[in-house]
């Protein structure tokens, strides 16, 4: 999901409306940045892949936006078929962890693929199982949007189609008139503060201290 008229340079390789009953807002909040796509060079951060673990590959090199700091993409070798399995943790009120993928070439419209907020993964579509399978010729990108809301409340549903970058929650009337929108549409993405890995996990840790944990199991039998 900065400022809604400055234009975005990022560039990301295979890496990461509801219909609401009468008691919920249409409204979507727009955290927009500009929709021209172009990207930077990744930035490879932690080991190489652990080979034959539990029936996987592991896979634990994703890389952070050189110049942004502010979006994680899955490792350059990911390949269709591989599973993220992806586990945020420590999650403050105002946040919202969001897996995306591009939906056409440049990248002008995107998918959110999952969200979470403190209280876990986001409505309103089920969530079965905590990992994703990898498409062929997406580019995926996992960010994280930080919406303070008077009260401490917190969104729990969300628009699946948006621009990149973008993350549009759907709630009551009385939490768009708590949140801080114009304040969220100026800091724009929660930078990466550091990144590391963890047993066979890469772990991101955002600027606040919250973390995300993620791997990329690919089953031995397709090695």
């Amino acid at each position: 999901m900065r400022g809604a008229s400055n234009p975005v340079r990022c560039r990301y390789r295979i890496g990461v409306v509801v219909n609401v009953n009468r008691l919920l807002w249409s409204g979507v909040i727009l955290i927009a940045l500009a929709p021209a796509w172009s990207a930077p060079p990744s930035a490879a951060l932690t080991s190489s892949a652990v080979p034959h673990h539990g029936g996987y590959q592991i896979l634990n090199q994703f890389t952070v936006d050189p110049e942004r700091h502010a979006v994680i993409s899955l490792p350059a070798d990911t390949r269709a078929g591989d599973l993220l399995w992806i586990r945020p943790l420590r999650l403050n009120a105002d946040e919202y962890l969001v897996l995306q993928k591009c939906n056409s070439a440049d990248c002008s419209a995107a998918q959110v693929m999952r969200a979470w907020n403190a209280a876990g993964a986001m409505g309103p579509y089920p969530i079965l199982s905590n990992k994703v399978r990898v498409e062929a010729g997406q580019t995926y990108m996992v960010w994280m949007q930080r919406i303070s809301i008077k009260g401490g409340d917190s969104f729990s549903l969300y628009r699946r189609d948006s621009p990149p970058l973008v993350f549009a929650p759907t709630g009551p009337a009385r939490l768009f008139s708590a949140a801080d929108l114009k304040g969220a549409r100026q800091s724009g993405p929660t930078p990466v503060a550091k990144s590391t890995t963890d047993g066979t996990a890469f772990v991101g840790t955002f600027e606040g201290g919250s973390v995300v944990r993620m791997e990329i199991l690919r089953p031995q039998s397709a090695h």
